[in-house]
């Protein structure tokens, strides 16, 4: 009876492993597979428009239908393990070759955010700020766990768009003049560009003086004197930025000259200024209560030995009440004083006003180490507290 039962037991195991070996030759095999396809939007021209504050609004969400796989030639389809799905973006007629991820999600949905576009379009695609570009979303399927191309399925059709970047605020931070200036044995730092006023929305940055004949620069921001990124000259006053062998501005003559950039329109341009007629001081102070307005300790700034119309000072200030100013030989017989009190740490200051005798309020900045520049020609000035 004992051996009946072992050779039952050894046909059941035999039987077992036959069966076995026929399923592994017939495993199911994917036969077809049906690709999204993109759920057009109602409308696909977009101008976008720079939210208030630090909000990230909603543009619009994109859907798309999900990824069918059929085994056997079967008319019913069959689940192929975990699918994910990211959207890309390219430009128009560029067949995705230079595709941005806009989202990756295992939902058959993704939400464009304005700021998250807009920061795309410009860092990834070189869009100008104001000018309208046509893109093609597209979305990729990717299934059995495997990131290999073989296992990647492209939506069946494109959506076309059409989108209109804004210009997101930047930084007033400081900007250089980079170049053979600095062959005299200039700090990279020794010419900095003036602005008109210290407004957020006013992205013009000026500099007006002397350049010797056949100078080449750049301009560098602060954040970027180590990285080799500059501001540099396109064609037709066209400012462009990132690193360039070329595209230096250049002097061709000696003379004075003022420069002007604007870093949301990205343009620049260079014109001749006359300073035949100007005055040039061999004294000139930065003078406010820190100095009990000159009767204690006033200080001189240096002047430039490349252009005898730039002054610099640095300085630490104990006391900022009433604000401060500029003023020339210990007198005030000569002083400039700005013509908006509150623009600091950039302005324009009026020489010897009639109307106003305003100072330049540092409330905002507070007490501290000061960086301090006047171009005496045209009366701009930068007040910069250093962190």
């Amino acid at each position: 009876m004992k051996l009946k039962i072992v050779i039952l037991n050894i046909l059941l195991v035999g039987m077992t492993a036959l069966y076995s070996c026929q399923q592994d030759d017939e495993q199911p095999v994917l036969t077809n597979i049906q690709a999204s396809e993109l759920d057009y939007l109602p409308f696909n021209t977009f101008e976008l428009q720079e939210p208030e504050g630090d909000a990230n609004p909603l543009l619009f969400t994109v859907t798309w239908s999900e990824t069918q796989f059929f085994l056997d030639n079967a008319s019913t389809s069959f689940p192929a393990g975990p699918v994910s799905y990211t959207l890309e973006m390219d430009v128009e007629g560029n067949d995705f070759n230079d595709a941005v991820a806009l989202a990756a999600t295992t939902n058959l949905f993704a939400d464009i955010l304005v700021v998250d576009l807009n920061t795309v379009l410009l860092n990834n695609f070189g869009a100008v700020p104001g000018t309208a570009d046509n893109y093609e979303l597209r979305v990729i399927a990717a299934y059995g766990g495997s990131g290999s191309p073989a296992h990647q399925v492209v939506s069946v059709n494109t959506l076309p768009t059409t989108i209109t970047p804004y210009f997101p605020p930047k930084d007033i931070e400081p900007l250089y003049i980079i170049g053979d200036m600095q062959s005299a044995g200039y700090e990279a730092t020794a010419f900095m560009m003036y602005r008109n006023s210290s407004s957020n929305d006013d992205y013009t940055y000026t500099y007006t003086g002397r350049f010797d004949g056949g100078t080449h620069f750049k301009l560098a921001p602060e954040s970027e004197l180590s990285s080799g990124k500059f501001y540099y000259a396109g064609n037709d006053g066209e400012l462009l930025f990132g690193d360039a062998e070329g595209g230096d501005f250049y002097i061709e003559t000696e003379g004075y000259y003022t420069l002007n950039i604007n870093v949301e329109t990205m343009t620049w341009s260079i014109e001749a200024y006359d300073a035949s007629e100007a005055a040039v001081w061999t004294i000139v102070n930065f003078v406010g209560q820190f100095s009990n307005w000159g009767a204690d300790n006033e200080p001189n700034m240096v002047v430039s030995a490349y252009d005898p119309h730039q002054w610099t000072l640095d300085i630490n200030l104990e006391n900022i009440d009433y604000g401060v100013k500029f003023r020339t030989n210990n007198s005030w017989d000569n002083r400039w004083c700005p013509q908006v009190p509150t623009d600091s740490p950039y302005g324009i200051a009026d020489f010897n006003p009639t109307g106003h005798d305003n100072n330049i309020d540092l409330a905002e900045q507070g007490l501290g180490h000061y960086h301090v520049r006047l171009n005496d020609l045209t009366g701009h000035y930068v007040v910069l507290i250093q962190e």
